[in-house]
């Protein structure tokens, strides 16, 4: 008879553990087209009793007791998440750059060399025409064209005032842009550390919290673009012998922490003239700071994507760069 109710409790442990990897599969199905859902999968393991009946004999053969349920969990790649967002820093900066590059050029369409072989753009050929106006008055004689260098004179130097004035408008419009990516990147992080707090509380909770989790790797693939991070993820005790997951984020290749758990830090911009950028201390929501955090500036080559492309942009000086600027980037002179 136990053998006969064994295989009874047998067959509905596994009617069950169907019926739920049935849910998951129509879970997975139906949110093919969800942005940021990862596909999940049903965990379960093998019942054996680990207890011996009064009947039991070391001559007979255990069987398992059918299947345990255990939990659901998420089918994702760390490594593909890695390599995903280095591209997406990679697209955010060299996105950053080229818009800002077009927009100079909608400015200074100036492509040729001033040699006249091709369409050298507006200054250019006016200072080719201001040119020939001078050597024509050296050899003919100035008087008869005083009138037409002084022209093409003040020509030239409403191009200079009209560009001038374009390229101010052009700061301007790109320093409201550096504020609101950095108000970006705040946001982002505020939204990531609160989701952590609703995540811890659901492991304490012993529930996987997984859309939740899906909404927190939207944001890191966000704040991805607009800087270079590292993601690390490590167990931390959350009381009565129970550890649950805490993440952290850095600035790729430094210690310097953007997040940690329940505590962020926020980004500030100095503004002119160099739009220094530095870290606020490590704090949760309520704003206790956390235990040994700092404030933290950050260097010219400190962050890399979107942020760092519109910052280079109102900042660098390319081929004009100087000694000093020179020593704290390398790359400086080609920016």
């Amino acid at each position: 008879m136990s053998s006969t109710f064994g295989s009874f409790s047998t067959v509905r442990l596994g009617i069950y553990a169907a019926q739920k990897g049935l849910d998951v599969t129509g879970n997975n199905i139906t949110n093919i087209n969800t942005n940021g859902y990862t596909r999940q999968r049903l965990d379960q393991v093998s019942l054996v009793s680990s207890v011996s009946d009064r009947y039991y004999s070391s001559y007979n053969t255990r069987i398992g007791q059918g299947v345990v349920v255990n939990g659901v969990s998420q089918l994702r790649d760390p490594g593909l998440d890695i390599s995903y967002r280095r591209a997406q820093s990679d697209v955010g900066a060299a996105n950053g750059k080229l818009e800002g590059l077009n927009d100079l050029a909608g400015i200074l369409d100036e492509v040729g060399k001033g040699d006249g072989e091709q369409d050298d753009g507006v200054i250019l050929n006016q200072l080719n025409d201001l040119r020939d106006l001078i050597s024509q008055a050296v050899t003919n004689g100035i008087e008869e064209y005083n009138s037409l260098i002084r022209a093409s004179a003040k020509s030239l130097t409403d191009l200079f005032n009209q560009y001038a004035k374009d390229l101010n408008e052009l700061v301007g419009k790109y320093e409201t842009k550096l504020k609101d990516q950095v108000d970006t990147v705040n946001t982002i992080l505020a939204g990531i550390r609160e989701l952590n707090v609703s995540i811890r509380s659901a492991d304490i909770r012993g529930d996987e919290a997984l859309e939740l989790r899906d909404q927190r790797n939207l944001l890191l693939d966000q704040l991805s673009q607009y800087v270079k991070i590292d993601v690390s993820y490590s167990m931390d005790p959350a009381g009565a012998d129970l550890e649950v997951e805490t993440l952290h984020i850095k600035l790729a290749g430094s210690n310097t922490e953007l997040l940690s758990g329940e505590y962020a830090a926020e980004l500030t911009n100095g503004g002119a003239p160099g739009y220094e950028m530095s870290l606020s201390e490590l704090k949760n929501a309520e704003g206790r700071v956390m235990k040994g955090s700092t404030k933290q500036p950050l260097g010219d080559t400190a962050l890399y994507g979107s942020l760092q492309s519109v910052r280079e942009m109102l900042t660098e000086e390319g081929e004009y760069a100087s000694a000093a600027d020179i020593a704290g980037d390398k790359n400086a002179a080609t920016k």
